[in-house]
């Protein structure tokens, strides 16, 4: 009995021996992952940018249609060509300036290479335009005065639904790059 006893203590020891031996091995799994984890968490995250907008300057006609006048605004950083043709066409909430675009134009896309931003309209812009030769004039200057305010445009091209046009309506030949027009300017 007293062999017995020896035999199965001698096993109960090996099997707990056993245990313990297999409990570090699925601890030393563990530490590679812990480790990981923790090199997570103590990794700083990337901070966003504070502030994501930038401050450009649209120009739009006075009431008169005798001189455009810059109004400071923020757009988005991220696409700020495209923000500011889009925040140009919704008007000045300013008094004694107005909006000249057409009633629900839309800019598709402003790409800009070579210091040539190239504006592409949908079909409203001449579709539904309604000045004469000093709106057509006013519209032009303000979209052209509004994107060569960035260093890297120097002019500006207008297409319509990707396509070059002629005139926006026939007063202006807009089959060709525009250059900044200072001398609409206040």
């Amino acid at each position: 009995m007293r062999n017995i006893s020896k035999s199965l203590l001698v096993c109960m020891m090996a099997l707990l021996m056993l245990l313990t031996a297999g409990c570090d091995k699925e601890k030393e799994k563990q530490q590679p992952q812990q480790k990981q984890e923790q090199q997570k968490k103590d990794e700083k995250p990337q901070q966003k940018p504070v502030d994501d907008k930038v401050t450009v300057k649209l120009y739009y006609p006075t009431d008169d249609a005798e001189k455009l006048v810059a109004v400071e605004t923020k757009v988005l950083s991220k696409d700020k060509y495209k923000a500011s043709v889009e925040a140009l066409i919704a008007g000045p909430n300013k008094t004694g300036l107005t909006g000249i675009f057409p009633k629900g134009v839309k800019v598709r896309s402003v790409k800009v290479k070579d210091g040539l931003a190239t504006v592409d309209f949908t079909q409203e812009l001449t579709k539904r335009f309604v000045g004469g030769s000093t709106g057509e004039e006013m519209l032009v200057g303000s979209l052209v005065n509004t994107l060569t305010g960035f260093s890297e445009v120097t002019s500006v091209l207008i297409t319509v639904e990707g396509k070059g046009i002629e005139t926006i309506a026939g007063h202006l030949d807009t089959s060709i790059p525009f250059k900044r027009m200072e001398e609409l300017l206040k």
